[in-house]
């Protein structure tokens, strides 16, 4: 009946499924089709399962041919008759129920028109499917030909003709609008519609219609939505913001609103959803701190008034983000929901598909923290009737009591920090780490630079720490928990008091501070010239802020409060070793640098 596709069409509709269609994002729709012909737009992604498996399958499908329409140019012409369709004016790529041999696609993409044919025998049938949501696309409209469209009308009571094309002074009589109203293709199917007779007639989300316009039109709706990528709101294990604007395209103002819809079950054989993405909407600025608060789509949605085309203020940047603190279970899981956009009127229904996977928090995270505090040690004396302080019998004065508060710093100090987690349970704290290609051209990270690719050194980078200790074998420190777990962790860093390298109180060529007797030889006693230094490091990792940018970096980013104990130990005597303790405390700060779980040794 149709002229063969030709073989570039093939390679089209293979450049439709490698596209990339996001994860996730379940949506029902319904086609009401008529024994016979029927156009329909398909607003959805079919292409996770084969036609054979949707349709051919299914003894009580009466389908029996898919036809999608892939615009040729702007020479165009319009199919309204069984004759000009045998003269192979169109192209086309088809399914056929009972003619494989026939059949030049095998699976349906999104954002397409097409013809389908139900038997004869079957009366009306409702085709009932579940897709991937898509965004609209930005049609290509064509002025010297025909166009075969479909429309993201709202799903109840869809607006007349008259109201969708008064939206759009672009459209000036004459329109033609062609439809298919069921049974053989002929004279009157597809039918045309006539000004007198399209006003009052809806414009049906699921059904295509030829078009053709004298004028160029951007105008397909009330309000258009430009994303910042095309293929729908992804974060992955690791996005935490997302922007797309809002445009009036109207004479009239418009108010546009937005509901986060929960994704429904996903179809055998693909990956499971395990519930909406937990979506936030950042709001105004707050011209203190230059923060901006938030909304959440649980409770409320996002709402926006914009005034006619061209004014100002007819556009609007809108940007959401993930709380990954709402997201639960192993790494890989997958949250997926619909962000349904629709304008007041009930004109437009525009669905952005919206995913999110659980992210690792292991990998590589550098930061510092920032010693603003340190306790101090004032002692109090006992004072006598005399006036004088009190002796104890062995005549050493009468401690009455010994302030160690925290008091501010004069000038805050830096620490950089260098923290690993495996994702397995290990978190260590680390002098320096080698980051680059190993010599397979795999990026690694590295306790040396022996690990490394001595002919890409050129690419690897070599992060370090000062204020800890040294060593050629780069000892690194465990913590005793994880910095996710919500417990503060701690990790114990020791400095020996004959480390030459690393030890603050020695001096190796000074013969006072080199702990070496008066031939520079035997090692001397801890505390006779220097001590050995025990710094306890606690990090307690604190939840976000309350602002828009604190909660979606919460997968990027880590903060909290930094505290260190230093322990001086000096010599033995009868009671103990003779220790002094000084603590400070501050501020931290993480980012992830890489997700790499693997150390090389």
């Amino acid at each position: 009946m149709f002229s063969p596709a030709p073989t570039r069409w093939l390679l089209l509709f293979i450049l439709f499924m490698i596209h990339g269609v996001a994860r996730g994002q379940w949506v029902g729709e319904q086609f009401d089709l008529k024994s016979g012909w029927n156009a329909i737009y398909l607003h959805v992604d079919l292409s996770h399962t084969t036609l054979n498996e949707l349709i051919g399958s299914d003894g009580a499908n009466p389908i029996e041919e898919i036809w999608m329409w892939i615009p040729p140019g702007p020479t165009f012409q319009l199919l309204d008759t069984v004759e000009s369709a045998q003269q192979g004016s169109t192209e086309w790529l088809r399914w056929k129920r009972t003619a494989p041999e026939e059949t030049t696609m095998s699976r349906l993409p999104g954002n397409v028109a097409c013809l389908v044919r139900v038997a004869e025998s079957a009366g009306d049938y409702s085709w009932n499917v579940k897709g991937r949501a898509l965004p609209p696309p930005s049609l290509a409209w064509t002025p010297s030909g025909i166009n075969f469209l479909g429309f993201p009308t709202a799903r109840s009571n869809p607006p007349s003709w008259a109201t969708f094309l008064g939206l759009g002074p672009a459209f000036a009589d004459p329109v033609e609008i062609f439809r298919y109203v069921g049974g053989p293709l002929g004279s009157t199917n597809p039918q045309r519609l006539s000004s007198s007779i399209y006003r009052n007639i809806p414009v049906e989300r699921n059904q295509a219609y030829w078009m053709r316009s004298d004028d160029f039109n951007r105008h397909f709706g009330p309000f258009e939505v430009e994303l910042e990528q095309s293929g729908g709101i992804e974060f992955g294990q690791s996005g935490s913001q997302y922007r797309f604007w809002i445009r009036n395209r109207s004479e009239v103002e418009q108010t546009i609103e937005a509901d986060l819809v929960a994704s429904r079950p996903a179809p055998v054989g693909q990956p499971y959803v395990s519930g909406n993405v937990p979506l936030i909407l950042r709001g105004e600025q707050d011209m203190t701190d230059l923060s901006h608060g938030f909304s959440r789509f649980s409770s409320v949605g996002g709402e926006w008034t914009l005034p006619p085309r061209g004014q100002p203020g007819w556009e609007v940047e809108v940007v959401v983000g993930l709380d990954r603190s709402g997201m639960n279970g192993p790494e890989g899981t997958l949250f997926a929901g619909i962000l349904r956009l629709r304008d007041t009127g009930g004109v437009y229904e525009v669905d952005l598909p919206v995913t999110a996977e659980k992210g690792s928090e292991a990998g590589l995270w550098v930061g510092q923290a920032v010693i603003s505090e340190v306790a101090q040690y004032l002692v109090d004396f006992s004072i006598g009737d005399t006036g004088e302080p009190a002796q104890n019998a062995d005549g050493s004065y009468q401690i009455e009591g010994v302030d160690q508060s925290f008091g501010p710093v004069a000038r805050s100090f830096p620490l950089r920090l260098i923290v690993h987690e495996d994702g397995v349970g290990s978190t260590r704290l680390l002098q320096r780490v080698y980051y680059g290609p190993n010599p397979a051209g795999r990026i690694i990270l590295a306790h040396t630079e022996d690990a490394l690719d001595p002919a890409q050194l050129e690419e690897a980078r070599r992060l370090s720490v000062a204020h800890l200790p040294w060593s050629e074998g780069n000892t690194s420190w465990a913590f005793n928990g994880s910095l996710f777990d919500g417990s503060p962790i701690q990790v114990s860093v020791e400095v020996p008091h004959h480390d030459q390298v690393s030890n603050p109180f020695l001096h190796t060529y000074h013969p006072d501070h080199d702990n070496k007797d008066a031939r520079f030889q035997a090692q001397l006693p801890r505390g006779q010239e220097s001590y050995d230094i025990v710094r306890e490091i606690t990090l307690r990792v604190q939840s976000p802020g309350s602002d828009f940018e604190s909660i979606t970096s919460g997968g990027t980013t880590l903060s909290g409060r930094y505290e260190e104990t230093l322990i001086l130990r000096g010599r033995l005597t009868d009671s103990g070793t003779n220790a002094r303790t000084f603590r400070t405390r501050g501020g931290f700060a993480l980012s992830r640098l890489t997700d790499i779980t693997e150390l090389v040794d």
